[in-house]
Order: structure tokens, then sequence, then C-alpha cells
């Protein structure tokens, strides 16, 4: 029994972290924020902040990595359509609602850190989800880390281009755009055909 309560205190203390991030990059700048910025607002001290993290980038990457995961496993769970491999209309909707923080988060060199790991995750989850759509025996017409890596991408570089024009296209739009313009290319580089 311990380990739960001692689980629910690390959890506590990084969600402290986060929140504190979180509410630092609606203030100012993600360059500007320092770790003892960070450990003042969560109010613990460094050799607690230390004990979770290497640094603040370590505190934003993880974080934000748990937020993909779930809103990943959302899309997944949502999604009715066989071979829907894309986000969709949630991960946009999520990221409009919180837009000043993703604005925050992608300012200065946080624009690189969110844009690398975001690339980097999506990349990951689409490689398998890719895989499964190749009938069994099947080889890619492009191989599949290529594909995913194409797919991720365009997919980041179409979600950096909709925050940095302060959403210029509803969710579902944004959705829609980017199945059009990535499909063909899966089609293509799945089975060698548009």
């Amino acid at each position: 029994m311990p380990p739960k309560k001692n689980d629910r205190r690390i959890n506590r203390t990084r969600e402290t972290l986060f929140h504190a991030l979180s509410a630092l990059m609606l203030e100012k700048r993600y360059d500007d924020i320092t770790v003892q910025d960070i450990i003042d607002r969560a109010n613990v001290g460094r050799s607690t902040f230390y004990a979770h993290y290497q640094d603040k980038e370590d505190l934003a990457v993880s974080n934000m990595i748990t937020i993909l995961d779930a809103l990943a496993n959302t899309m997944e769970q949502s999604n009715t359509e066989p071979g829907q491999f894309l986000p969709g209309r949630g991960l946009f909707e999520h990221i409009r609602e919180n837009y000043q923080m993703f604005k925050a988060l992608t300012s200065g060199h946080g624009l690189d850190l969110f844009f690398q790991k975001g690339q980097e995750y999506w990349s990951g989850r689409m490689t398998t989800r890719l895989q499964a759509m190749l009938p069994a025996g099947q080889e890619a017409s492009v191989p599949i880390p290529v594909l995913a890596h194409y797919v991720s991408g365009t997919f980041v570089t179409l979600l950096k281009w909709w925050i940095d024009n302060k959403m210029p296209y509803t969710s579902d739009r944004m959705a829609e755009i980017v199945e059009q313009l990535v499909t063909p290319s899966v089609q293509a580089g799945l089975f060698g055909k548009v």
C-alpha cells in the first residue's frame, strides 16, 4: 500500500509543477521562464523539482507527451472509420480551447521543442497505424518510417500554421484540410497509387 500513496504524491507534485509552468507561460515568454520561477510558483523546493525533472524542457516535454497520449487515445477510441489514422477534430478542438497556452508554449525556443517532440510523437504513433493498414504480407510502396515521418511533418506544419494564424478555420475544417492533403499521399505511399 505505501507505494500508492507515494505515487499519488509524485503525481500531485508533477501536476503542481506543470500547472505552475502553464500559468507562467500565460504571463511571459517560455524562454524567459526559469526553474526558479517555476518552483516559486509551485511552492516547492529546488531539490523537489530536480527529483522529477532535469530542467524546464523536461517538464514541458513530459507533460506535452501526457497530453498527446490522452488526445491520441481519445482519437483512437472515437474513430469509427477503418483506416482513420490522422488526428482529427478532437485535437484541433483541444488546441483551440487552450489557444493561449499553446501560443505561449510555441513562442521562442518552446516552438522548436514543441514541434520537434510533437513530430517525433506523431511519427511513432503513425508508424504503428500505417503498418496496420497494410494487408498481411504486403510491403508498402514507401518505407513505413519514411511515410510516417512525412505525414507527421505535414500534420505538425499545418498545426503550426493554424496556431500562428490565430486559427482562421474551425476545428472541423482543419481536420478536413489535413485529411484532404495527406490521404492521397498515404494511399500512394502504402499502395503505390493515388
